[in-house]
């Protein structure tokens, strides 16, 4: 190495926790010399950039090269203007996703280049690899990523809500680690695991059970539109909230505009919202009237709730993945007993948590 040049060895060293003068016992320097190449003052020689990559447990690329992160993958190919991304390593690759909305409260890995090329991270890189994606519009994976990231222990959580179809086509993508679903067939009653099926490229996919929920009709607190059943939604006037199309929630609302001789135009003129919390709060702000969401939803929002369905809702995970330290401890804790009491409290059915029902291959 020649020149003296821009590192990250003072960023590796705090995200461990050590001292200059831990760093340079470690490396068999003196606390002077670390300081010095921390500050750009001095280059060290081969032995010594390698002496101090092995004491922070990281390659010497990873010290002196540039803060990038080459080759990433955009989650999708919409365009945005948000630079905030959160970084997942999945299948040998990295994947970017754009922190919008109300992912503000999720801090970045890294923000987008000026120039469109790679990122500028901002933690090192081996933990941004120790992230798991988790997609799926269940609220209750949020509580899990929370409950597991306020403690010690292998992987970092983020969950990024998603309808279930694009969770599974995420997941085929090895765009996401995880995916949770809830789609019953329609010609068979079948939970997930037909939808499965269709999507399942040639990876074996494991179903294990988080709970069953009920979707239903959500109505203003009181009822005051007297919404009883799904009949309730062809009368004129009544404003309609609904999911986007891939989400099981959709389904739903479209089987029982089908079973009550309605309209499906009903829900395609719908006002459309991306997740079961949008339902409730269109809803809450009186927005609309009546939508299809689910018990947990009428609950927090303090909403009127007809019960129309019940459903399994599954995390659809790669056999190859099963074993991973990260997955392993995500499923001891939504199987240990303060998961399951919170969700309970929030209308899940958690008799059958964490049993694996079903491992699915491509038709």
């Amino acid at each position: 190495m020649s020149g003296a040049a821009p590192n990250r060895v003072r960023e590796l060293r705090e995200a461990r926790g050590l001292s200059q003068i831990d760093l340079a016992a470690a490396a068999s320097l003196t606390r002077q010399s670390i300081g010095a190449i921390e500050a750009g003052r001095a280059t060290p020689a081969v032995d010594v950039a390698m002496r101090v990559a092995q004491a922070l447990g990281c390659s010497v690329e990873e010290m002196f090269g540039a803060c990038m992160v080459e080759s990433v993958v955009p989650e999708s190919t919409a365009v945005t203007t948000d630079r905030r991304l959160a970084l997942g390593h999945i299948a040998g690759r990295w994947v970017s996703y754009p922190l919008l909305g109300d992912r503000m409260r999720i801090s970045a890995d890294a923000l987008a280049t000026s120039k469109g090329r790679g990122v500028e991270l901002l933690r090192p890189s081996a933990e941004a690899r120790d992230n798991l994606v988790m997609m799926g519009c269940a609220g209750a994976l949020g509580l899990l990523a929370d409950r597991l990231n306020a403690r010690p222990g292998a992987g970092r959580f983020l969950w990024l809500g998603r309808s279930s179809t694009e969770a599974l086509a995420a997941l085929v993508a090895d765009h996401t680690h995880l995916a949770g679903v809830h789609l019953t067939d329609d010609s068979t009653g079948e939970h997930n695991v037909p939808d499965v099926r269709r999507h399942a490229g040639a990876a074996t996919i494991v179903l294990t059970t988080l709970g069953r929920w009920e979707a239903g009709l959500v109505a203003a607190a009181g009822n005051p539109r007297r919404i009883r059943g799904s009949g309730d939604l062809g009368r004129r006037g009544l404003r309609i909230v609904a999911r986007e199309l891939g989400s099981g929630a959709r389904r739903v609302l479209e089987r029982e505009l089908l079973r009550a001789g309605l309209s499906r135009q009903l829900a395609e003129s719908a006002t459309v919202v991306r997740s079961h919390f949008a339902v409730g709060d269109a809803i809450a702000l009186g927005m609309a009237d009546v939508g299809v969401a689910t018990r947990d939803v009428a609950i927090l929002h303090g909403l009127h709730f007809v019960p129309l369905a019940e459903e399994r809702y599954d995390l659809a995970t790669p056999l190859a993945m099963i074993d991973d330290p990260r997955v392993q401890r995500l499923f001891n804790a939504m199987t240990a007993a303060p998961f399951r009491r919170e969700i309970s409290a929030l209308g899940y059915d958690v008799s059958h948590c964490g049993e694996r029902v079903a491992e699915v291959r491509a038709a």
